[in-house]
Order: C-alpha cells, then structure tokens, then sequence
C-alpha cells in the first residue's frame, strides 16, 4: 500500500509541474535512509520547532477520509506554522491560504522515509504574484533547512 501511495502521490505532482516551464522545482524532497516513521516525524518537529516554527499537527494521508482503523500507516502529513509570518503573508495577498499552515509528507519505505514538500517559490511562480516571491523563497529556504535537520 506504501508504494501505491507515494506512486500516486508523485504521478499526480509530476503531472502538475509538467503543466508549466517554471524556474523553481515543484517539490523539494530528501529521502532519509534506516529511519522508521515515528523517529522522523519527531525529527521533523524538532526541526520545525528550531526553524522559529510551531508544529499544529499531524494526520495519515487519509485521515477523516476513511475509518480511522483503515487510515495508512505509512504516509502522514505534519502541519507547521510561524503565526507572525502567517500574517504578514495573508496581509500582502489572500493567495497565501493555499499553502498555509506549512506541511510535510513523510512517506515510509522498506529502507527508510522520503520527506516530500510542495515548494513554495514554485507555487508563487504559478501565482505571477512578484508580492509573494520573495516571501515564497525566504519559505522554501526554511523548508530545506527543516528537511536537513530532519535528516540528521
């Protein structure tokens, strides 16, 4: 069920960044070899919470979607926020509420965790927001940032 998941996951964003000649990645991802996905998941709120963010939560891919007993148990979305710069953002431009709070795919495979997110400077080239851009590129840094810390 684990590679369906990320099989899915990957076809539908490699289908949507192939939509666009775009400058910017559509993802950012670090795979993060012999690590089960509760030690990652704590990996990435221990980065998150030293990048200056604050860790909302975490759910299965499916959650609410499916009965919580038949949820996966190897893909789960961690939700992230910096409130100060939330704000900032939602005053500049209301597009902003597509990709806040901040979030995370982690997905587990036989030899470890691919940590998968959606690159917002990439998202802001979709947008043709030049308001954003540099907010958006300031964002993806703190994201590599969060996935190498993660990785340690």
């Amino acid at each position: 069920m684990t590679r369906l998941y990320k099989y899915v996951l990957m076809l539908m964003l490699t289908l949507l960044a192939g939509f666009t000649q775009a400058a910017e990645p559509a993802l950012l991802t670090l795979f993060v070899p012999g690590r089960t996905l509760d030690q990652a998941t704590e990996a990435v709120k221990l980065a998150i919470g030293a990048r200056n963010y604050t860790f909302v939560r975490q759910q299965a891919i499916d959650s609410r979607l499916v009965p919580q007993e038949w949820e996966a148990k190897s893909v789960r979305i961690v939700y992230f926020c910096n409130f100060d710069m939330m704000n900032e953002a939602l005053r500049r431009n209301k597009l902003t509420t597509q990709i806040m709070p901040c979030r995370i795919t982690l997905i587990e495979g036989e030899k470890g965790i691919d940590l998968v997110a959606v690159n917002p400077a990439w998202i802001s080239e979709q947008w043709n927001a030049p308001d954003l851009q540099s907010g958006c590129r300031q964002l993806k840094q703190d994201y590599l940032a969060i996935l190498e810390e993660a990785a340690i």
